[in-house]
């Protein structure tokens, strides 16, 4: 799993995955791989190695980025048959990774995918509460033609090593890595599901809580979803797709908008701002289809390239 600079949230994801209850017939090892040069985690990991229930090690990765971060654990998994991730700023129920497996067993899909539950602080909106925004829901389990975050997944090794797949390192600093990754796979005819009981819990901090934050994430998803979608073109023929989705998400989301403002006396804030979420995802189509990409782990905005022609 990896981890930066979150020593306090790392050790509530350690508790947790010391409680869970292990699948059947298998032998499970937990790496923490810390992006972090001063190897600020290594504390907290050699502090539980005494006492955890499962093998437990330390990686640093020093190349900045959960990109990074996660093609060293598929190096580390390679001989593996199966490779989970959750992020350090969640932490899990004690059933999450059987509840993994035993869907794996069921299916052999190339990926399973389970839910990350919000949980909020006492200052959040009441709407976002509610709304549950930041989660990711999944409320059944069947076959899925989207791909998960990586941050609640399990990973066919197998496939990995028939594809020769990795996360794609430019999308270290955009985001969207996840996405790509299992699309790949997807893309080859390979099976992706997902599984209700798989649940992890994320603590949404305060400067997240926020509207004007949902609004950058709404916003890098248009940009980074038209950059994946023009993989396997040309740089001029994606830009084009690329504006002319943008314009349309852009106009039907006002139009949407505007109409839930008069319906509601603008009194509804989650729905509306449930429709906001397509104009700011269409904003960012546009921008990427007029030169701009949006850096959200890093600098604000570069010029695009596809990931057919970038070097």
């Amino acid at each position: 799993m990896p981890t930066y600079r979150r020593n306090e949230m790392l050790e509530r994801l350690l508790d947790s995955l010391n409680k869970l209850v292990q699948p059947d017939n298998a032998d499970v090892s937990v790496v923490i791989i810390d992006n972090d040069k001063s190897a600020g985690a290594r504390p907290v990991v050699e502090k539980w190695k005494t006492r955890f229930s499962m093998p437990l090690s330390y990686e640093m990765e020093t190349a900045p980025g959960v990109t990074h971060v996660r093609n060293h654990a598929l190096q580390m998994a390679a001989d593996f048959d199966l490779l989970a991730f959750i992020d350090d700023d969640e932490f899990a129920a004690p059933g999450w990774l059987a509840a993994l497996v035993g869907r794996y067993e069921e299916t052999k899909a190339a990926a399973v995918f389970g839910p990350v539950w919000s949980i909020y602080a006492d200052s959040a909106p009441q709407w976002m509460r509610e709304w549950n925004v930041h989660a990711i829901e999944i409320t059944e389990d069947c076959d899925r033609t989207e791909p998960g975050g990586s941050g609640n997944s399990l990973i066919d090794m197998k496939v990995v090593r028939d594809l020769d797949l990795s996360f794609d390192p430019r999308l270290s600093k955009t985001g969207g890595e996840d996405t790509l990754f299992f699309l790949q796979m997807r893309d080859q005819g390979h099976r992706l599901t997902q599984t209700k009981d798989a649940a992890v819990f994320e603590h949404v901090p305060e400067d997240r809580a926020r509207i004007g934050w949902l609004f950058r994430r709404w916003y890098r998803y248009g940009v980074t979803d038209a950059l994946i979608a023009g993989r396997n073109t040309s740089l001029p023929v994606a830009r084009l797709k690329a504006g002319c989705n943008g314009v349309l998400r852009t106009l039907s989301g006002a139009l949407l908008v505007t109409g839930t403002v008069i319906a509601t006396l603008g009194r509804d804030k989650r729905a509306i701002l449930s429709r906001c979420y397509t104009v700011c995802r269409g904003v960012g189509m546009i921008v990427f289809a007029f030169g701009g990409r949006y850096e959200e782990y890093g600098s604000a905005l570069r010029r695009p390239q596809t990931l057919a022609n970038a070097e």
